[in-house]
């Protein structure tokens, strides 16, 4: 008996591209040889979809990972999963074998999909300028645009989110699921007047859809409580207002419902988009998942968690940070201008010689080598804290990780957990114990 939904990856981040073809997928691989190198990008199993009919055709490895088809970025376009909970709590994916025993069909199913994209509704204040696309109940395998709307746009004008399909389960491929294909990562524009037939005046702009004499989006500035942290990250003109661009992302939801007699079944998933993967060999230092972890697990791992693997890991990922850096350009005139509100908005960060970018692979490199030999516990005393973020003194500066800033402006700290998993590693035992495993005591 099926007792419960699931939609699995309960979040998918999808990736803008104009191409005709999906992105193939990939796996991104560390080279023994050396750690703190490029990443191996190594082709991985990858399904082929259709749109016609909506069946996978194929499942392949491609012989190489192409990011660009004619010129064009290919676009990621996630699949999500329906997976059932049974009464053996078993969770196992939703397929037309385990519908027949409850005397239902695929025809049971309906997927559906609700978008929007918000950023001109943050900043303003006005309900009109919520953009959204509502797919409605997919009970076919035919595609489905997500057409976003707007009350303060012009007649007749939408911003393409992109589509849906709920793919048709097969022998071969029985799994039931639905493909998110993004939007294609144009820009879209506003006029006070309505807009003439053919091209846009504007070459940056796509089409021009929203009408400024109803909203405020043209001509905005950031003011009062609305203000984001950092402000003004959109499209200004030469006085410092608002070009009134908008963009085709979109997040929101995807369910997925069943019904079997009397009862009903749902779940969802959340779905985002993105720009595409322009460092692909490389991982941010501080991620979405990062934080899902800690908000999950709390800022305090299990001493067995912290394994030099882990640790390894967050030291390669802050050195593939510093590498697509211009270190000197940060540490005098990027990071460091930040730090105008204790005067030192023209002081260098750290030591020009260090900031050189082999001197900084060859820091990481000791550091790593320290980690593996045990010999780093001043690591730990060089990590930022999450309450250090505004501390602007020579030390603060220039604790780790250095030249990068949050969100907020400031200075840039691992997460709390982050943190704690190198300070029980670094602070814990050289060697293992007699039993094979390290010292439990270990504490961050």
């Amino acid at each position: 008996m099926i007792r419960e939904l699931r939609v699995l990856p309960p979040l998918a981040i999808a990736r803008f591209g104009a191409a005709p073809t999906p992105m193939d997928n990939y796996d991104v691989t560390v080279d023994p040889q050396r750690p703190l190198g490029y990443r191996f990008l190594r082709p991985a199993e990858t399904l082929e979809v259709d749109r016609a009919t909506g069946e996978i055709t194929r499942a392949f490895v491609p012989n190489a990972v192409t990011f660009t088809e004619n010129g064009l970025v290919r676009p990621v376009a996630p699949f999500l999963e329906a997976w059932a909970l049974t009464d053996d709590d078993q969770l196992e994916p939703l397929t037309p074998e385990l519908l027949a025993p409850e005397g239902a069909t695929v025809s049971d199913v309906t997927w559906r999909v609700e978008v929007a994209n918000l950023k001109v509704l943050r900043r303003t204040g006005d309900d009109a300028d919520r953009v959204t696309a509502d797919s409605g109940d997919i009970g076919d395998h035919a595609v489905h645009p997500l057409q976003g709307r707007c009350a303060n746009f012009w007649p007749g004008k939408v911003i393409p989110f992109g589509s849906v399909q709920f793919i048709r389960p097969t022998a071969a491929h029985p799994a039931i699921r639905l493909r998110f294909t993004p939007g294609r990562g144009f820009v879209y524009g506003a006029s006070r007047t309505p807009p003439p037939a053919g091209p846009p005046p504007d070459a940056s702009v796509r089409d021009v859809v929203y009408d400024a004499s109803r909203g405020r989006w043209q001509g905005y500035r950031d003011r009062g409580p609305l203000t984001t942290v950092p402000g003004q990250i959109y499209a200004l003109d030469a006085q410092g207002a608002s070009r009134g661009y908008l963009d085709d992302g979109c997040d929101g939801l995807v369910r997925v419902t069943l019904t079997l007699g009397d009862r009903t079944l749902s779940a969802f998933g959340r779905v985002g988009v993105g720009p595409p993967t322009y460092a692909p060999d490389g991982l941010p230092i501080r991620t979405v998942a990062d934080e899902l972890e800690q908000a999950l697990f709390g800022p305090d791992p299990a001493p067995e968690e912290a394994t030099l693997e882990h640790v390894e890991e967050i030291v390669r990922r802050a050195f593939e940070n510093v590498r697509l850096m211009n270190t000197a350009a940060q540490n005098v005139g990027g990071m460091a201008a930040h730090d105008q509100g204790e005067g030192r908005r023209r002081e260098p960060i750290m030591a020009r010689a260090l900031v050189d970018t082999v001197a900084l692979e060859q820091l990481h490199m000791s550091l790593l080598l320290a980690l593996r030999s045990g010999a780093a516990p001043w690591f730990a005393d060089v990590l930022r804290d999450h309450d250090e973020v505004g501390d602007l003194t020579d030390r603060g500066r220039r604790k780790m990780p250095a030249m990068m800033r949050g969100a907020d402006g400031r200075h840039l700290a691992l997460t709390r957990r982050q943190v704690a998993l190198i300070r029980a590693l670094v602070r814990g035992p050289v060697f293992p114990d007699a039993g094979g495993g390290t010292d439990g005591g270990a504490q961050p």
